[in-house]
């Protein structure tokens, strides 16, 4: 009767570590998106008991400086790589990640599993030294810069951004545009909204294109003919209520 109380943690244990310089670049020059790694670390701890969380960048006076605090915030593991060599900045960052998984998996007890979001092929051979030491390892790494070797070598992987979340940063682009026109009582066109969201977010105008037609396709936009000055203009217009129910959309403040 006292089973329930001694209920064992099933999740396996794990060690993760992240190239953040390949997530955060990754991200931004081929999809103009930011890393989502609060979502990221919640999916890790719901499958995994993580053991260890260690992000990995050369993060003095760069692009990615700015995103310190939300890494600090999760971990206190935030290893800064940057090197005084000329030319050898991103193999130094490799060389520090590599000794960081080798130490570890040479620790007594060490994690079950072994989680590593990279897409460097430079990290072939320590997955295959991680697998022969019967450690599952997981691969994470920006869709169309994730080597192939990685994706053979290791017990499985995940492309990100995930389709569904790819899609679902390019909604929030185009409604919260929407949403502050609508605040500011000024209306909003199918083309100009193109237009806008494609030159704020840096986003191309073929992808907001698409996920706009998408909106409108699956009915959460719609146009509207209204009479202004004489004229007609077709306005673009949002189902808020159908927007917030599908849990498309949250008005953050």
């Amino acid at each position: 009767m006292f089973s329930r109380f001694l209920k064992k943690d099933t999740k396996q244990s794990a060690a993760v570590f992240v190239d953040y310089e390949h997530w955060y670049y990754g991200y931004n020059n081929i999809f103009s998106m930011k890393p989502n790694v609060e979502e990221w670390y919640e999916e890790l701890t719901e499958e995994y008991n993580v053991k260890d969380l260690m992000f990995f960048g050369d993060f003095n006076g760069s692009a990615i400086e700015k995103e310190l605090p939300r890494l600090e915030k999760i971990t206190k593991n935030v290893i800064h790589t940057a090197s005084t060599k000329e030319g050898v900045d991103k193999d130094f960052t490799d060389f520090i990640i590599l000794d960081a998984i080798y130490r570890k998996a040479a620790k007594k007890n060490s994690p079950e599993v072994f989680i590593i979001f990279t897409g460097d092929a430079h990290f072939n051979l320590a997955i295959k030294y991680l697998r022969d030491m019967k450690k599952k390892v997981i691969v994470y790494g920006v869709k169309h810069s994730l080597s192939n070797k990685l994706k053979s070598s290791a017990n499985s992987y995940v492309e990100m951004p995930r389709t569904k979340q790819e899609q679902q940063y390019y909604y929030d682009a185009i409604l919260k545009s929407l949403y502050i026109l609508k605040k500011r009582r000024k209306m909003a066109t199918y083309n100009k909204t193109i237009e806008h969201v494609s030159s704020h977010s840096g986003v191309s105008r073929e992808r907001i294109q698409a996920a706009l037609d998408d909106l409108m396709n699956n009915k959460y936009l719609f146009v509207e003919e209204k009479q202004y000055r004489g004229k007609k203009p077709k306005v673009l217009k949002a189902n808020w209520d159908r927007l917030k129910q599908d849990g498309l959309w949250e008005n953050k403040k």
